[in-house]
């Protein structure tokens, strides 16, 4: 049988994530394992009004059952841990995403946490030395859990925490051009590249990061309302960014360590690297 990241557990942080039928197994079992939030300001559920945390679950854990295969995650047959730290703009406050980083630590053995996803970034620039964030992603990292981190949007010269860290997997974004070859991909103009304040290089790689689609459920709100245009089919939805990238990595990392559970972080982290296209 194919890897597919079976009963590998992966923390979505983000804006929350929407129940849906491609995170079901054939079986009708809810591989959406769990559910918590952390954001302190309105919508105190768990649910996502803004389509960011479902449309990156869904590109790390969608079976694309509701496009007949279409539009499929990289690890369709992975656990996905809800946990919210953003509002229904997108946005949060960096002690909300530590205190869900603190819960993902205490939860890891319970929901079978491997993999964390950071699809976000600071605003502020800051030495990952000071940064609270920082610290909290290296926590989980010397804990056995790979960090998984969008590189941000901002192009050249600006890597902002947790990207910033030299422990994480950080991931830029490239733009396929639509097409299956590797031959024509190019690194996507917002992606951001360069090196920190304390001389580590990043991204340490790049995936898909342009014209990613996948798997929403609220189309009235949020990011969907606001660029109709990017709905597909009336389920998914179309979208650009190195938030689209990380899960691409967060999802290949599922299957490696279903294939070999033993790996630690930094050795997932050479994997990567070392058998990436240069």
């Amino acid at each position: 049988p194919y890897i597919q990241g079976k009963n590998i557990g992966i923390a979505v942080i983000d804006s929350g994530v929407n129940p849906n039928g491609d995170l079901y197994t054939q079986m009708g079992a809810n591989r959406q394992i769990a559910n918590v939030r952390f954001n302190s300001d309105y919508n105190q559920s768990t649910s996502d009004g803004y389509g960011h945390g479902t449309h990156v679950a869904s590109i790390i854990a969608g079976d694309g059952s509701e496009s007949n295969g279409k539009y499929i995650g990289v690890a369709p047959l992975a656990n996905i841990i809800n946990v919210k730290v953003s509002n229904d703009n997108g946005s949060a406050r960096m002690t909300d995403i530590v205190s869900g980083l603190e819960w993902v630590l205490k939860n890891k053995n319970k929901y079978q946490i491997r993999v964390v996803n950071l699809s976000l970034n600071s605003t502020v620039a800051e030495s990952y030395h000071t940064s609270p964030l920082d610290a909290a992603v290296e926590i989980l990292w010397f804990n056995g859990i790979v960090v998984v981190v969008s590189a941000g949007n901002y192009g050249s010269g600006a890597i902002y925490p947790p990207a910033n860290d030299p422990f994480v997997i950080t991931v830029g974004a490239t733009d396929d051009k639509g097409t299956g070859s590797i031959a024509d991909d190019t690194l996507a103009s917002f992606s951001a590249y360069g090196t920190t304040e304390a001389g580590a290089v990043k991204p340490e790689i790049v995936a898909p990061g342009r014209n990613i689609t996948a798997r929403l459920v609220n189309m009235n709100m949020g990011l969907p309302a606001a660029h109709s245009a990017n709905i597909v089919n009336g389920q998914y939805f179309r979208m650009s960014g190195t938030s689209m990238a990380a899960p691409m990595v967060s999802g290949a990392v599922a299957m490696l360590l279903q294939d070999e559970p033993n790996l630690t972080p930094d050795q997932v982290k050479y994997r990567l690297m070392a058998t990436a296209n240069q």
